[in-house]
């Protein structure tokens, strides 16, 4: 007890400066945060909780939203965002929850363009100079149910009214893909040649010149040019496209792999087909298998048949089988896996220890996130791959959800996406730390992936995506059947 109100009396001297420095308060706190336990952060989230009486701006209670948030006080932090919200009911904390609880979950178009009006006139933008990016994501994600409805009239309107260059490409992007999935390519062009040419604009800043903001947009570029140079070649426009390409090969060569495609078919139909051989090669031997069509006719257009493909081909699989086994290397783990009890989707308990005996392959993703989305169509193809061995377990661990209605959105996501995953909560804290599953395995970012042997020890942690299906299926192989073998110690040095 002595030890324990020890405790709270600094985290309350430390509370107490911190509101006279309140930029820094996650600084001086941040090794409780990370690394504390369960008595020392309960402790913080009291001195913090603490303070509200002492609170003159809303920064001060913003500060202490977040802080509980971290500290995972949900009740804390509800009880301090009400009284926020009626002490400044015209502040952006009040707009910020209106935006997320009314806006973000309205359904259809209709009802989010009628939050979104709310906004504007309870929430102008021109009384939060330097918060445009808040409005931003709003319109973008207006702009995105119109799209999806097929109004692109609409969903062109409100992208027009963002106002941050650096991030406008990350509403325009998704909309033009989105009517350009659906055919209407007249609509979808200008949006992507927009995202392109924004992120054009801040790649080719001079280094010195490129900020964080710079950084993020130039990120955009491969995907918003892949995007519109598909139109001009499914237009036959070669020439216009491939000029735009090695444009941006020169500005920013580090983006070739992101363009290859729209590349090698640029080559193609302006006639230049050993360049495009090149690059399908290269494709292939990274396990792009659905170029094969286009390699074969023009491995056949420069050789004159067919003949000696079957060997080539092998080749290919074989220099990209070597090279996951060189690059799973890097991989390399070995230590007892934190033991675990979750529960899946249907309130049953999954444990690591039951699972004793089998190679077990974790992969912590949420709903949100994207690029753990991206890699599930090669994730299931893996799992299918194994669905006959007995000795192999994909497991999907659901973890870091943001919604208190996440376990409602998991299930549906599972379920409209029909993925066949055994898919486990990480909502159990640890009684003596407060930490999840996540934190348990060292997870610092999603998607995250571990290869447990059969006796229960971690032999790969990988993290990223790709979306190439035939990649992840090779990969996953050489991960699982080298957990299948006994460890062996390097003896590099």
């Amino acid at each position: 007890m002595k030890k324990y109100l020890s405790v709270a009396f600094l985290l309350t001297a430390s509370w107490s400066y911190a509101q006279q420095n309140t930029p820094n308060l996650f600084q001086q706190n941040r090794e409780i945060l990370e690394n504390g336990t369960l008595v020392q952060k309960d402790s913080l989230a009291d001195a913090v909780y603490s303070g509200v009486k002492n609170y003159k701006t809303e920064e001060e209670y913003r500060v202490a939203i977040n802080m509980l948030r971290t500290l995972s006080q949900e009740e804390k932090m509800e009880s301090v965002s009400k009284i926020a919200k009626k002490k400044f009911p015209k502040g952006s904390l009040t707009r910020d929850a209106f935006i997320t609880d009314v806006f973000y979950n309205a359904e259809g178009s209709e009802a989010k363009e009628k939050a979104y009006n709310e906004v504007i006139k309870k929430w102008p933008v021109k009384k939060f100079s330097g918060e445009e990016l808040t409005y931003d994501y709003v319109l973008a994600n207006l702009a995105g149910a119109f799209a999806k409805e097929g109004d692109a009239e609409k969903a062109t309107q409100y992208l027009g009214k963002m106002q941050e260059r650096f991030w406008r490409g990350n509403g325009y992007l998704p909309v033009g893909q989105t009517l350009l999935a659906a055919g209407d390519t007249t609509a979808a062009a200008p949006l992507l040649k927009v995202a392109m040419e924004d992120a054009y604009y801040y790649i080719s800043l001079p280094e010195e010149q490129k900020d964080n903001k710079a950084r993020f947009a130039s990120m955009g570029y491969a995907s918003s040019m892949s995007a519109y140079i598909g139109i001009l070649v499914n237009r036959g426009s070669y020439a216009e496209a491939l000029d735009l390409i090695e444009k941006a090969m020169t500005v920013a060569p580090e983006q070739a792999d992101g363009l290859s495609n729209v590349y090698y078919k640029s080559l193609m139909g302006t006639g230049r087909k050993l360049e495009a051989y090149n690059i399908l090669s290269k494709l292939y031997a990274k396990g792009q298998f659905n170029v094969e069509d286009d390699l074969k006719k023009v491995y056949t257009d420069l050789n004159g048949s067919m003949k000696g493909y079957e060997r080539f081909n092998a080749g290919l699989k074989n220099e990209l089988t070597k090279s996951i086994q060189e690059h799973i290397k890097e991989m390399t783990v070995y230590k007892p896996a934190p033991s675990f009890e979750l529960l899946n989707l249907q309130g049953e308990k999954v444990s690591l220890a039951s699972l004793k005996g089998k190679v077990v392959v974790l992969d912590f993703w949420a709903t949100w996130c994207q690029p753990c989305i991206r890699s599930f169509p090669g994730m299931q193809a893996a799992q299918e791959m194994y669905k006959d061995d007995s000795n192999v377990q994909f497991l999907f661990i659901n973890t870091w959800e943001r919604d208190k209605e996440y376990k409602k959105n998991v299930v549906s996501f599972i379920e409209r996406n029909n993925y066949p995953f055994e898919v486990l909560y990480d909502d159990q804290k640890d009684p003596q730390t407060g930490q999840v599953m996540a934190a348990k395995f060292g997870v610092q970012g999603i998607p995250a992936k571990f290869i447990i042997d059969a006796e229960g020890n971690i032999r790969y942690f990988l993290t990223g995506s790709t979306p190439n299906v035939d990649y992840i299926k090779m990969e996953m192989k050489e991960l699982i059947e080298s957990a299948k073998r006994p460890y062996i110690q390097s003896t590099k040095s």
